[in-house]
């Protein structure tokens, strides 16, 4: 089944819809951005979610020690990292969601990757380090890497066209932020509703990468 990713939470309430939903992962942003959270603030929001949830911390270029931090204070089980993965961060005790920010004339490769690392493919543009831009890429530079890798597909997703995401390239998950929300860090329960409704339905089993 592929699983879904909620990103950018700010509000209780937005978890607490999320996780009555069933989704998967829920991503909170650490880094500079609309949609920034703190460490202590993160905290409150994970307490009481159940273990079955995983907790991801977005990262652009944070050193490892702050990445740590939120780490060990809000019991994140996952690191999406925009920047490379170094020898320190490799040392923490999570799952990376190394973050590829994929251009129109990309070869997307497996080089760099470790087996466990779940690649998050996002769409790049100008004037932006991390995600957010609320545009598509092209699904089909990610075939070959989707038949080798757990790959998470990431960029402008929303109830209508992440049905064909998933089709297209049974990734092993789906990661949205904009495409359901009511404004930046405020979520829209009807769209939640629609797009894990519309994840669910589109078919039955990712067929990339490892569990």
């Amino acid at each position: 089944m592929t699983r879904i990713k909620i990103c950018g939470n700010t509000r209780r309430t937005d978890v607490e819809i999320a996780v009555d939903l069933g989704v998967d992962l829920l991503g909170f942003i650490f880094a500079q951005s609309p949609r920034q959270i703190s460490i202590e603030n993160a905290r409150l929001l994970v307490e009481g979610i159940p273990d079955s949830v995983e907790r991801v911390g977005v990262f652009i270029d944070e050193p490892t020690e702050l990445i740590q931090a939120a780490v060990e204070a809000c019991g994140l089980t996952a690191v999406q990292l925009y920047r490379p993965i170094n020898l320190d961060d490799r040392r923490l005790s999570v799952t990376f969601l190394p973050a590829v920010r994929v251009r129109q004339d990309q070869i997307l490769r497996e080089d760099g990757f470790q087996p466990a690392d779940r690649p998050l493919l996002d769409t790049w543009s100008a004037g932006r380090e991390g995600g957010g831009s609320g545009n598509t890429w092209d699904w089909e530079r990610a075939g070959e890497l989707a038949r080798r890798q757990s790959i998470i597909v990431s960029g402008g997703l929303n109830p209508v066209n992440v049905a064909e995401a998933i089709e297209r390239l049974r990734p092993w998950g789906v990661d949205v932020c904009s495409g359901v929300e009511a404004g930046p860090g405020v979520k829209d329960p009807q769209k939640l509703r629609a797009f894990v409704l519309a994840v669910r339905g589109a078919g039955p089993t990712a067929s990339s990468g490892s569990p």
